[in-house]
């Protein structure tokens, strides 16, 4: 049997001790919580029209930021990947009205119902240097949405 001193002893301890570290921790992953909220690419926010030309000239200025491009479907190819799941690829050019044009590639987790040569608006997180599986991808667009134009 344990003495009242002890018993005092322990009771102070797991009460005090333990109900503090739990308060702490509580506090700790609530603050995470927030701040990683605030980090978080959101599904709500707009957006934002960008040309082709302008990502690949200033690729920095929109890393890991939600755009959207548009242009004519270039090599459009399903890559079967034993590492992650089947993907589509494909390339989008952008002809200014000089006769200039650039590409950007574009990634997709989902088969798109268009082909090669159509027009398409493509909104998507854009990356610098995109890794899926052992394939790496510079100047890419992880699509979310895709609207064929007509």
């Amino acid at each position: 049997m344990i003495s009242e001193n002890k018993r005092d002893l322990l009771a102070w301890f797991f009460g005090h001790f333990w109900g503090r570290c739990a308060g702490v921790l509580a506090g700790l992953c609530l603050l995470g919580f927030v701040l990683g909220l605030c980090r978080l690419p959101s599904s709500r926010r707009s957006n934002t029209p960008v040309s082709v030309m302008e990502l690949n000239r200033d690729p920095d200025k929109y890393e890991a930021r939600s755009v959207c491009v548009r242009g004519e479907v270039l090599d459009l190819r399903v890559e079967d990947n034993r590492l992650v799941r089947p993907y589509t690829i494909f390339s989008l050019q952008e002809t200014a009205p000089d006769g200039s044009y650039d590409f950007i590639n574009i990634i997709s987790l989902r088969l798109p119902a268009f082909g090669k040569g159509a027009k398409v608006r493509a909104c998507g997180f854009f990356n610098k240097v995109k890794q899926v599986g052992k394939d790496t991808y510079y100047n890419s667009l992880l699509m979310n949405r895709f609207d064929e134009e007509k």
